[in-house]
């Protein structure tokens, strides 16, 4: 399968998510926004996905055979999902012992035989998708070692890609901390979705945004580039949050947490917490720092350890 090519009008860069009419719609904005996220984050293309998506037409199925596995898709009827049809994927080893069965709205491939836990064993990648208009997403990873099994999974409120890191030569995962969708009230248009990296070692994600600063430096360049005199002096001045007040069409505070949100997820904290005071209204620092912190901890984030060893 050919590598999917960046959208041409996609932005500069991965602040802003678009809402969509239906969730099959959505999924393909995602995936779009996925293709451009792996672009910024890395000089070579992504690692071509083997995606296979569930028969149209319920009762119908497929079979992709793998080394040491047998991966089945069936188009169910499922009035729980969208549409009224599901997809449940069954996975089996060469014995046909069951490894790893689940039902969901989707559930592709979207990567096979790649080793994504260091440990010199090929993995492949199951993606779960809710099916909802904005969410959410499950990743499944199973070893194809001499007795394949689930690895670790991992959930999420935006979906994810995989690269290799020309440095590292791992595969990283890049995805946006969905934890933050209506952050502070905003709309799910207006909300400003963090960058992550993290990386699968051993049975565990690890957080390696410390090892992309090139990227986040990108994001805050750009998003200072946007910021204009005025704009910063209005919005410390101000004695309300636009998006509080009702004022959706004011991007002031996006492009100020684009900024914060790159030196946190890049794990220099003490300087997003520098640009917080330097850019947001001083009567509000202390609330939205507090809330940027909770959120955070509540986000992909949690699912990781901060060590790599």
């Amino acid at each position: 399968m050919q590598a999917r090519t960046v959208d041409s009008t996609m932005v500069q860069f991965a602040c802003f998510a678009a809402t969509t009419a239906s969730p099959r719609e959505n999924r393909r904005s995602w995936l779009r926004l996925a293709v451009f996220l792996l672009t910024l984050a890395f000089s070579t293309p992504a690692l071509a996905a083997h995606s296979h998506d569930c028969p149209q037409e319920i009762g119908n199925k497929t079979v992709r055979n793998l080394q040491g596995l047998e991966i089945e898709f069936t188009a169910t009827k499922n009035d729980d999902y969208a549409f009224g049809h599901a997809c449940k994927v069954v996975v089996r080893d060469t014995a046909q012992n069951v490894v790893f069965s689940e039902e969901d709205f989707d559930f592709p491939l979207v990567l096979a035989e790649t080793d994504l836990n260091g440990d010199g064993v090929p993995d492949s990648v199951l993606e779960s998708y809710s099916g909802g208009a904005h969410c959410c997403w499950t990743y499944y990873i199973i070893s194809q070692g001499e007795k394949p099994h689930l690895v670790a999974q991992f959930d999420n409120e935006r979906g994810a890609g995989f690269a290799r890191n020309e440095t590292s030569g791992r595969v990283d995962i890049v995805t946006q901390d969905g934890a933050f969708d209506y952050f502070d009230g905003l709309c799910h248009a207006c909300t400003v979705f963090p960058l992550v990296y993290v990386r699968l070692q051993g049975d565990h994600l690890v957080d390696v945004g410390a090892d992309h600063t090139k990227d986040y430096d990108e994001i805050i360049a750009k998003s200072q580039q946007a910021l204009s005199a005025q704009e910063r002096q209005s919005f410390r001045s101000a004695t309300e949050i636009p998006y509080k007040a009702g004022d959706a069409t004011d991007t002031t505070p996006g492009k100020v947490l684009s900024i914060v949100f790159a030196y946190l997820y890049s794990g220099r904290q003490a300087q997003a917490r520098q640009v917080l005071q330097e850019f947001w209204p001083p009567f509000d620092q202390e609330r939205i720092w507090k809330l940027i912190l909770d959120t955070q901890q509540k986000g992909i984030l949690s699912q990781t350890r901060r060590d790599r060893h």
